[in-house]
């Protein structure tokens, strides 16, 4: 197994040649450190260590955005093949959250109207960092990778769904 280094990767942008392949909304009373780190390790252990027997390619996990403080925002998983007797990155998948900024409240109240008001305790407004942890490809990728690269994001998909139903994505065999 070769070591894993951490690489300095910044912020991953979006763009229109780094197409958007799926997307989770991720409920605002999940904590984004905590869904991260362990969709991190999840990869890790899913990705690094079972690439070859479960998707037939050698992988690699990093963090990506990753603050002084340890915290990161996302996942980079890099994918290898032979080519011409060497081993090359044929493609990327990159999980991240997004930037969208969401309101959040800790008190809900019925109105004498029927309805609800929404409010913090403390009278402020409050917002928490990403709506949608947003899976994409950076092109061009190799086109061998497809079917690797399909049976991956189904697979972090699942674990998302374990994550949100479970508090870990490790939490079923799915």
């Amino acid at each position: 197994m070769v070591p894993v280094t951490r690489h300095e990767v910044t912020r991953h942008e979006f763009t229109s040649h780094d197409p958007e392949l799926c997307k989770a909304e991720i409920p605002p009373h999940l904590p984004r450190i905590d869904f991260v780190k362990q969709m991190y390790r999840w990869a890790a252990s899913e990705f690094e260590q079972g690439g070859v027997k479960s998707y037939g390619k050698r992988m690699v996990v990093d963090c990506i955005n990753e603050g002084e403080n340890g915290d990161t925002n996302g996942i980079l998983v890099r994918v290898f093949d032979f080519r011409d007797g060497k081993e090359v990155e044929i493609a990327q998948l990159i999980a991240q959250m997004d930037d969208e900024k969401v309101q959040v409240w800790d008190t809900i109240v019925p109105t004498k109207e029927g309805g609800i008001e929404k409010m913090n305790k403390d009278g402020k407004d409050k917002f928490i960092d990403g709506r949608f942890f947003i899976i994409s490809r950076p092109l061009p990728a190799d086109e061998s990778a497809n079917s690797a690269l399909k049976a991956m994001i189904k697979r972090l998909m699942l674990a998302i769904n374990a994550y949100y139903s479970f508090g870990s994505p490790f939490a079923e065999e799915f």
